[in-house]
């Protein structure tokens, strides 16, 4: 299979290859510079090459998506395998079959699986870690990865998170998984904590939203019919919804993020496809 934009195409590219163990390319459509990889879990592995840490790690091929941009590689997946037959020795062997039959450029070893427990230096560390401050990015890297992670690209783009993985993230902050915890904070921190911020004391006391920023602010509320899955009425937003249909705002908010049925309706913050 091959895509020939892997920008366009790194949707398909994900998705396409979840939990499917394989060879795979990446082609320079400008230079013909070629890559070659293997993987247990071909997606998981291609989706990293979207990952802006993963890109700055200095391989050839990472510097070379760089400088020319997704949308001028292809990737080409030579063969896959079925991952509960295929073994970690014989995977190797068939990589390093197609490293001796296409001698890709971008390959820093001509030995397949000698990047087994690869580990970073200090100076890609490093480098990591400034890139994760927003440090020492040029103004056309920053431009694309802005470009790689925007609109339809973004990979949270109309989704939302479950109850349960709300509820496990409000679990990573508590106790010691707590950044502020045990230290120190100063009397002018804590004021601020505890500051009166209603009626006047608000920052925005006596301003209004314009009706772009509202309309952004509300999160409409999708009604669809439990039996029948046919869309019955758009809200403007959950309070509204919450009046009109005389359900609790706390429950009503519940059933949205869980799309659970609640008197033969499923609500949904996001437009639902059954």
């Amino acid at each position: 299979m091959v895509f020939y934009n892997a920008l366009l195409n790194r949707n398909d590219i994900i998705k396409n290859y979840k939990n499917v163990s394989g060879i795979y390319l990446l082609h320079n459509s400008v230079n013909g510079k070629q890559y070659i990889d293997s993987s247990y879990n071909l997606s998981k592995r291609l989706s990293t090459y979207y990952y802006s840490s993963r890109l700055i790690d200095k391989r050839h091929i990472s510097n070379s998506i760089l400088k020319y941009g997704h949308d001028n590689f292809s990737v080409v997946i030579l063969e896959i395998f079925n991952k509960d037959s295929i073994i970690k020795t014989n995977l190797i062997k068939k990589e390093q079959y197609y490293i001796n039959l296409y001698k890709p450029i971008l390959n820093i070893n001509t030995i397949a699986g000698s990047s087994l427990g690869f580990r970073h230096t200090d100076e890609t560390k490093k480098l990591i870690s400034e890139f994760n401050k927003g440090k020492n990015l040029s103004e056309k890297t920053k431009q694309r990865f802005s470009a790689l992670f925007s609109g339809e690209l973004n990979p949270f783009l109309g989704k939302t998170h479950s109850a349960n993985t709300l509820d496990k993230m409000r679990k990573t902050k508590l106790g010691e998984l707590n950044p502020m915890f045990n230290k120190e904070k100063s009397q002018k921190f804590i004021e601020q904590m505890y500051k009166d911020k209603s009626g006047i004391n608000n920052p925005m006391y006596g301003k209004n939203h314009s009706i772009d920023r509202l309309e952004k602010l509300r999160k409409k509320v999708y009604v669809y019919n439990s039996d029948t899955k046919g869309l019955e009425k758009v809200y403007k937003g959950i309070v509204v919804t919450s009046k009109d249909l005389k359900i609790s705002y706390e429950t009503l908010k519940k059933y949205c993020e869980s799309n659970k049925v609640y008197k033969n309706k499923i609500f949904s913050l996001n437009p639902l496809d059954f």
